[in-house]
């Protein structure tokens, strides 16, 4: 499995504050209606999907293939990939794409493993959780019962920028890039890295240099720091780091406990939590699905 900063196969948890706070009850509602793993799954699954049925029809002389059940097929690929997956194709090629798919669909499939994730492996996440959210919202509003084929949620549009604040660990990769959404949990640290690069940069120093001197200061990812300078592309930063099983990676989340000024001590998830409430900007309900 995946390790995200939060726990994609737990969706019951009931935060400290809810009796005490409607507002942070009804955020906890909405979280509760989500099926997080789904979420990743299914987009890697579309993503994984259309990547190959696209790989294939270009090895087959741009022809569709024998036993492709896709209709059409866009007359410019590299148009396509990019505007597809936008981040993505700032960094890898398409069957650089297509083979950190596999491993991360074999990765989620494997309950019986732990797996740390790069900025590599974020960026190909990014890409296709957005597009399987947008594919499920518009389905729910305009073919309710086709959006049962997927059921991301009990029958809730998904806040694609909420569900990035809650499980991505950062969003290192759109360093000195202008994300489309606010991701305001992440962009506070992605704002206070570029000051750090920036002031570097006023003082003469370019853009890697910049980005090396202040990396270990900040925690930059080596993988980050690849994909920021747009060095080649080394295959070894597609392999996941496998992590002991029999240590909950998780736990740290209800047992590390952090003092909030107003409500007293709150475990590092219940602050997190709390903390992502307040940057709330989610979908009012979508259509109830039948049988949710």
């Amino acid at each position: 499995m995946l390790i995200f900063a939060n726990d994609i196969s737990v969706r019951d948890h009931k935060h400290l504050l809810e009796d005490r706070l409607p507002a942070v009850k009804d955020y906890m509602e909405y979280q509760r209606n989500l099926f997080p793993y789904t979420i990743v799954r299914a987009g890697l699954d579309l993503a994984y999907k259309e990547l190959d049925d696209l790989m294939n029809y270009v090895d087959n002389e741009y022809q569709p293939p024998p036993g492709s059940s896709r209709q059409e097929y866009p007359a410019d690929i590299p148009g396509w990939y990019s505007t597809r997956f936008p981040w993505t194709s700032a960094f890898l090629k398409m069957e650089d794409m297509h083979t950190l798919l596999v491993i991360l669909i074999k990765a989620m499939d494997s309950f019986r493993t732990h797996e740390k994730i790069n900025s590599f492996h974020l960026v190909v996440l990014y890409d296709s959780v957005h597009n399987i959210v947008t594919l499920y919202n518009k389905l729910l509003q305009e073919a309710p019962d086709r959006a049962r084929d997927i059921t991301l949620s009990k029958g809730a549009s998904v806040s694609f920028d909420d569900f990035i604040n809650n499980y991505w660990p950062h969003l290192d990769f759109m360093m000195l890039s202008k994300p489309d959404y606010p991701h305001a949990r992440h962009m506070e640290r992605n704002q206070r890295i570029e000051d750090a690069v920036r002031k570097r940069l006023g003082e003469g120093e370019d853009p890697p240099t910049a980005l090396n001197h202040i990396a270990e200061t900040h925690g930059l990812e080596k993988s980050t720091l690849v994909l920021l300078r747009r060095d080649p592309v080394d295959p070894g930063y597609f392999d996941l780091q496998s992590l002991p099983i029999n240590n909950n990676q998780y736990d740290y989340l209800s047992k590390k406990a952090l003092e909030h000024p107003e409500y007293g001590s709150l475990s590092f998830l219940d602050a997190e939590y709390l903390k992502n409430s307040g940057y709330r900007k989610l979908p009012v309900t979508g259509i109830p699905l039948k049988n949710s």
